[in-house]
């Protein structure tokens, strides 16, 4: 809630329940102060500070002992000299929190960021009132127009021959067997399996045997990228050596080579090539198939379904894409902002992991800058007026489709769904995977109210 810290008087509230307090009932004046910003002055009464106050010296009393005197019967005077400062310090912070709390719940509030209150500048003094004011930006008000009936164009879709044999090849590829390579010269998709030592500044930094690793643009070196690496041993043999140029990392482990140029020496041990199985009665068996063109049309039949899946989510955009032009309202600016400036910090850390240099990252960054904040506006557009449809429609995910969607999310990463349930719980994610479904369900609301007009093929 605070842009400064406070620090916590030596003592120990515990066991004091803020449930149970009797209510600060501040006084709030609120007023606009711009496009999804107000401006509030919140006033808890004198004689309630005085009970807060007296409060904290009851309960210190209470569960602190000073020398030469029993649990509960120090004299205020004396408690006030040697803790005073830092208990009207650790007050204040409590009065603030509370009172924000009683007003947000009183004024029915919808911040979407925390209130800046520079807490290090208010004073709790007994026997006067304690005011404090902060601005508060809240969610926009949506009022929605134009957004049923809108006319969409629905493409025409089939499955053509070729994206039959590229899943068909797919298939063959999942149950292919490794053997050596008979012209024993590598290409793409070749497993390598090498020696490799890593150099900078002439010094032997790493190394690795025997290490084994498919040749494609997926490689990736301490979370960097290397897309051209395979490129660079294709066409190599056993007891080739290849000289690859690598950036470090800036979080590389050994904190001294850490950005710099280097040099991945790669000693060629072996090839091995993916066998494909032939196309037999026991590889259709394995399909329940019992003929090719059998297992053909099950796959023609997949691949339209996907089509039609991205078909319907692409006219989803198209129908949300109009609904935002329609409507203009205006954003809490901060939101924008720190959106657009994370987007940018994202940017910065996937181009240093892919080894590119500073000066380039400075560039790329600026250049963005602007996009970054249209890009942001658009998403908390999008994000208002999906929640706005929701929430008038009455649309909501129920458990047991959030429980059907963690089976599916477990089933694609080879783990139970208790597992992965509890690995989103861990991560904070189930709010945002919740958040999602409910999005998913008004775009299908909002196409199911659209025209769609279909192309002929």
């Amino acid at each position: 809630m605070t842009e400064a810290t406070h620090s916590h008087a030596g003592h120990d509230h515990a066991g004091h329940d803020h449930a149970e307090d009797k209510k600060l009932s501040p006084v709030c004046e609120v007023s606009e102060a711009g496009p999804c910003k107000l401006k509030l002055r919140v006033e808890i009464a004198a004689a309630r500070v005085k009970e807060e106050v007296d409060g904290k010296y009851r309960e210190l009393n209470e569960t602190m002992a000073l020398p030469g005197f029993r649990k509960g019967h120090a004299p205020r005077a004396i408690m006030e000299r040697k803790f005073g400062k830092a208990l009207l310090e650790d007050l204040r912070f409590e009065l603030v929190n509370r009172a924000f709390e009683e007003v947000r719940e009183e004024k029915k509030l919808e911040p979407v960021a925390e209130p800046h209150i520079e807490i290090d500048k208010l004073v709790v003094e007994e026997g006067k009132a304690f005011a404090f004011e902060f601005t508060l930006e809240i969610r926009p008000k949506v009022e929605l127009k134009n957004w049923e009936g809108v006319k969409v164009v629905k493409p025409p879709l089939a499955a053509e021959d070729k994206d039959v044999e590229a899943v068909l090849r797919g298939y063959q590829e999942s149950k292919a067997e490794l053997v050596p390579a008979e012209d024993g010269v590598a290409r793409e998709h070749d497993q390598l399996t090498a020696d490799f030592q890593l150099s900078e500044g002439g010094h032997a930094v790493d190394t690795a045997e025997n290490t084994a690793l498919f040749l494609d643009s997926e490689i990736t070196f301490y979370n960097v990228p290397l897309p051209d690496f395979h490129k660079a041993v294709e066409g190599k043999k056993a007891g080739d050596v290849v000289d690859v140029p690598v950036k470090l990392p800036d979080d590389f482990p050994k904190k001294n080579h850490a950005g710099k140029d280097a040099v991945l020496k790669v000693t060629v041990k072996g090839l091995k090539r993916k066998k494909l199985p032939e196309i037999d009665a026991e590889f259709l068996k394995s399909f329940d198939m019992d003929t090719l063109d059998e297992l053909k049309e099950d796959i023609r039949k997949k691949v339209l379904r996907e089509k039609e899946t991205h078909a319907r989510a692409a006219m989803a955009d198209q129908v949300v894409d109009a609904i935002v032009q329609e409507n203009s309202f205006p954003l809490p600016e901060g939101l924008v902002i720190s959106g657009a400036e994370e987007a940018l910090r994202r940017m910065h850390l996937d181009l240093a992991m892919k080894g590119v240099g500073e000066e380039e990252i400075k560039k790329s960054v600026e250049e963005q800058k602007n996009q970054s904040k249209e890009g942001m506006e658009k998403a908390l557009r999008i994000h208002f007026i999906l929640e706005h449809i929701a929430a008038k429609e009455k649309i909501f995910v129920t458990e047991d489709q959030v429980e059907e969607r963690i089976g599916q999310i477990a089933t694609q990463y080879g783990k139970w769904p208790h597992e992965m349930k509890a690995y989103l719980e861990e991560q904070g994610l189930l709010a945002q995977l919740r958040r999602r479904m409910r999005e998913e369900l008004v775009r299908e609301f909002l196409l199911s109210k659209a025209v769609i007009e279909e192309k002929a093929p």
